[in-house]
């Protein structure tokens, strides 16, 4: 086995150590985080629960002061209260409470003969008056309410299903006149689902479902109390806690004292959250590709590590040759340069030869046609002359040279009379391939020598504005001066050389040339670069 061969063997076993050592402290990890999460389900429940607990609490405050208050009312009273009375003071303490829900007020003699009943706004709707509790409450109730009578504490007895057609609290207390005799007993029945409602508050019915127990045994809903006794109620508690599979084990409890009457609520969720195995089974399915790919990058670098010492041979050649290619380059560049530098030259010897021409005739006419074609020719010895001075050799700053193509005109044909302010709206890094800027040139050197013939006037301010923008996938040359252009004017009905030439070299661009019939000097020029940028 020669050392390379040893040295990889090393490697591979120290690697499979450290994931194998990675792998147990990940499984700890997400075990503590299962636990966690276990931890999170049971708080928001308990915080759940609790919240409710705490609205309920807030309920029977309101019983106990409403309870509290009648027993007050009859004690106090200097003749004990009508029927009529009872139920105006009803009236008034419920507007204070805000308590708008079902409430029965019984008053019963000694006897346990109903003397009077009311609500907040009937009086005895169930024709009670004269009749015995006895009839219709068991033996083990009668003597609970004969010893409430000598009492003097309010008690609440275990719920009952009213023939009204709902479930109610019964609070008693002894009914005694201003003497203190005892006359029988005032029973107020409250709406059971008036307080149970606090538990279905912030609509978390969606989430959580309520157990409520009397005893420890019986169960009581909103609509009923179910302990063998009839039920008038046709509505059923769609949140009934046996209506869901739910186990008693995932039910947390508490228990409120009312008026002696344990209450035990307890409180589930109707479907429980489950800790989703889909992040460990993904956790350990990465890590098993990260170990994959681990031994595979090992694999890979001892393979790579063969591949680099021949790499780097060959790299040492190919440096060798990009030199030679560098050098080469250099050679190249410099040979466009001169030829660029070259074609420069020769346009400058045209122009020179067109300028001495000029001198040698008398004709208006052709020395205008000697003088336009040598700005023209001047007009793109710029580019070549901008080629040859570029790092690049391809592209030309748009607004650097129509500068520069200005000044030319501008020094080769404006008369010293002339003032001319320049308006030059172009993006500083706009730039073009030397065919769309030599053909752009053109046609503003058109405009301009056009503008300086026909337009400018020596006893004004003269004004040129040259604006170029992107728009609709290509671009737009606005084109304007201040003068009454007399070019447009005079060459409305015809052809002239100037404007074909503004025609075919947009044409080369893919574009169209639109200018109003007004006499003002606008154009607007539509093309796009011949070589896309």
């Amino acid at each position: 086995m020669n050392l390379r061969v040893a040295k990889a063997y090393r490697y591979y076993i120290i690697a499979f150590i450290l994931l194998l050592t990675g792998f147990f402290l990940l499984h700890n990890l997400l075990n503590d985080y299962n636990e966690l999460e276990k931890q999170k389900i049971d708080r928001q429940l308990r915080r759940a629960h609790t919240d409710a607990m705490v609205r309920a609490k807030a309920g029977i405050e309101v019983y106990a002061s409403l309870v509290s208050s009648l027993k007050s009312y009859t004690k106090n009273a200097k003749e004990f209260p009508t029927e009529i009375e009872f139920q105006k003071y009803l009236n008034d303490f419920l507007k204070e409470i805000n308590f708008n829900d079902s409430i029965i007020v019984n008053y019963i003699d000694i006897n346990h003969v109903f003397k009077y009943v009311i609500t907040p706004k009937e009086i005895d709707p169930s024709n009670l008056r004269g009749t015995s509790v006895k009839n219709i409450r068991d033996h083990k109730r009668i003597t609970e309410l004969n010893e409430l009578m000598v009492s003097n504490d309010i008690k609440l007895l275990t719920p009952i299903n009213l023939r009204e057609g709902w479930a109610g609290f019964p609070f008693n207390f002894s009914a005694k006149n201003s003497k203190g005799e005892i006359l029988g007993y005032i029973t107020p029945i409250l709406n059971v689902k008036y307080l149970l409602d606090y538990f279905y508050e912030n609509n978390n019915e969606d989430l959580y479902i309520h157990k409520f127990l009397i005893n420890e045994t019986v169960d009581l809903t909103r609509e009923a109390y179910y302990n063998n006794s009839p039920i008038f109620n046709t509505t059923k508690d769609n949140q009934y806690y046996k209506n869901f599979d739910i186990h008693n084990n995932d039910f947390i409890y508490s228990s409120i004292n009312l008026f002696g009457l344990k209450l035990k609520i307890g409180s589930a969720y109707k479907n429980k959250p489950l800790i989703h195995t889909r992040i460990f089974n993904m956790t350990y399915l990465w890590y098993s590709i990260i170990s994959l790919l681990s031994f595979l990058a090992l694999f890979q670098y001892f393979k790579n590590e063969r591949l680099n010492k021949n790499l780097l041979n060959a790299n040492n050649s190919i440096t060798s040759k990009n030199k030679e290619l560098e050098l080469n380059l250099l050679k190249i560049k410099t040979l466009i340069k001169e030829i660029h530098h070259r074609i420069r030259n020769n346009m400058v010897f045209i122009s020179g030869i067109l300028s001495m021409q000029e001198r040698e005739y008398q004709d208006e006419n052709v020395i205008k046609a000697l003088s336009d074609s040598r700005t023209r020719i001047e007009s793109m010895s710029l580019v070549h002359e901008k080629l040859y001075n570029n790092e690049s050799l391809i592209d030309i700053k748009l607004k650097e040279y129509l500068i520069n193509l200005i000044d030319y005109v501008e020094g080769t044909i404006k008369h010293d009379s002339i003032k001319l302010t320049r308006g030059i709206n172009i993006d500083e890094d706009l730039i073009f391939d030397p065919e769309t800027t030599s053909y752009l040139g053109l046609i503003v050197n058109e405009l301009l020598t056009n503008s300086f013939k026909h337009a400018f006037k020596s006893d004004r301010n003269n004004s040129i504005f040259i604006n170029v923008e992107e728009k609709d996938k290509g671009y737009l040359l606005i084109y304007s001066d201040n003068g009454q252009n007399e070019f447009k004017k005079t060459h409305s009905n015809k052809r002239s050389l100037g404007l074909s030439l503004i025609q075919i070299l947009t044409e080369q661009m893919r574009g169209t040339v639109t200018y109003p019939d007004s006499i003002e000097g606008n154009f607007y020029i539509t093309f796009k670069a011949i070589k896309p940028i």
